[in-house]
């Protein structure tokens, strides 16, 4: 099967989506439709820089259980691929 996919948005979801899509999907051909010249100028670029870790939501929730995967496969991805981070202690 030939899999054509696209994601509308540049910002961090978009690019996680494409990302994640590609990991999935191995030889899928992707495209990622950005309005803008560069990736991340709208909400993305605006935002706290915070990862959050779902302590916000209902304890054991499925808000706050995806929160905190999504956190760890953030951080994960950070290591991986040497984006610097930093990690806030209480």
């Amino acid at each position: 099967m030939d899999l054509k996919i696209g994601v509308v948005g540049g910002g961090i979801v978009g690019l996680a989506t494409a990302y994640k899509l590609a990991q999935k999907f191995a030889g899928a051909k992707i495209i990622l439709f950005e309005k803008e010249t560069e990736l991340a100028t709208h909400q993305t670029g605006r935002n706290s820089g915070v990862i959050h870790s779902g302590i916000y939501y209902k304890p054991g929730s499925l808000k706050a259980k995806t929160c905190r995967d999504g956190k760890h496969q953030l951080e994960a991805f950070c290591d991986e691929h040497g984006v610097k981070r930093e990690q806030c202690e209480r």
